[in-house]
């Protein structure tokens, strides 16, 4: 990464776009993060290709929530219950 010294000609839409994730995810320095914030402020390909990811990351992290289904916990319990007595090797503790 950069030391944030550039000034915004020296910013490409190469260089931002290769930046895009790490700067939707907080992990550009802050100085890096105003550069290419700049950037995309004034680059409509560039923003139209942040905001893409952006979008395709919050669908993502909606859809890919989901509950376990309470007979596959119960079956997990049971099986982790069993191991536990059983011990290692396959002896029973009880």
């Amino acid at each position: 990464m950069s030391s944030g010294s550039e000034d915004l000609s020296e910013i490409s839409c190469e260089e931002d776009l290769a930046e895009v994730e790490d700067y939707l995810h907080g992990e550009l320095d802050p100085d890096r993060a105003r550069l290419l914030a700049t950037h995309l402020s004034t680059c409509s390909p560039c923003w139209n290709r942040a905001e893409f990811a952006r979008k395709l990351k919050d669908i993502v992290r909606v859809k890919c929530r989901s509950q376990t289904p309470e007979h596959l916990v119960v079956r997990i319990k049971e099986t982790i219950r069993r191991e536990t007595i059983r011990g290692p090797g396959g002896t029973d503790f009880l």
